[in-house]
């Protein structure tokens, strides 16, 4: 399962924050993107970061994010060959699409000689549209370099319309690991003491997670009729696009509640 291994994620804490139990098992760990355009101090503690990292072979490939955050339809994702359609935006969907590209040149280089790959799972953990696309970069590569391909069994409300696609005809066989938040809090307390922290302050890691393997062999065999059961690590989420629309009923009180106002 270690033999020639890499971790690849996309950002520095997915690492602790969704494969902690392997971070200190893979001969390597490689973040894909640095700099965030719209907070140049992010990528520079982010490289403090991973200067300060107490694992040695770690390393990023210093690729700004692509700011495509929150801007997928998650209630009906639409999945591309790139990851996920970005919504309203052509000039993010194409940002997007050109980080894919540039991903997979940059990336195939690290796996071309690898047995073993771990990262984010299709559906990116929680729903980040990052994560996809990472995910959806190393399962091309997987195709031409024949590598097993280990993802994460975590999921949220936020994420579980795209994660459902996946249960049909999905060959789950997974290994169990117990977690390692010792080694987790550790490295965490490097990243909110450089200020690029991203999760939440209070987070308490799962006992266990549940590494889905998936093989090349896969992509040619014919779709199940059934799913199989495996675990998931389920943590519910607030994102503030997805706050619940006011009934018709209540928008048509405010406005006459406003018009009687205006009256009197």
């Amino acid at each position: 399962m270690f033999e020639d291994s890499v971790l690849i994620v996309a950002h520095p804490d997915d690492d602790i924050l969704w494969l902690s139990s392997v971070i200190d098992k893979v001969e390597q760990i490689v973040f894909c993107f640095n700099g965030d355009p719209s907070n140049p101090d992010l990528g520079v503690a982010r490289k403090k970061t991973i200067a300060e990292y107490p694992l040695p072979n770690v390393s990023t490939l210093d690729i700004d994010e692509p700011q495509s955050f929150n801007k997928a339809n998650w209630r009906k994702p639409v999945t591309t060959e790139y990851g996920l359609k970005l919504s309203g935006c052509q000039e993010s969907d194409a940002r997007y699409k050109a980080t894919y590209e540039k991903l997979l040149h940059c990336v195939r280089h690290l796996v071309a000689d690898r047995t073993n790959v771990f990262t984010h799972n299709p559906w990116g953990e929680y729903g980040h549209e990052d994560h996809v696309l990472v995910y959806q970069v190393l399962k091309t590569l997987q195709m031409e370099f024949h590598y097993t391909l280990w993802f994460s069994n975590y999921c949220s409300n936020h994420s579980v319309n795209l994660m459902n696609r996946y249960i049909s005809g999905f060959y789950s066989d997974y290994e169990c690991l117990p977690a390692n938040p010792a080694l987790a809090h550790r490295i965490a307390d490097v990243f909110k003491k450089n200020g690029c922290w991203t999760w939440y302050e209070d987070y308490q890691w799962f006992d266990h997670e549940c590494l889905m393997k998936s093989t090349p062999s896969e992509s040619y065999q014919a779709p199940l009729p059934y799913g199989h059961s495996y675990p998931v690590n389920y943590i519910k989420i607030f994102i503030e696009s997805e706050k619940p629309k006011p009934h018709l009923l209540t928008k048509m009180g405010k406005k006459i509640k406003r018009k009687i106002k205006w009256v009197f």
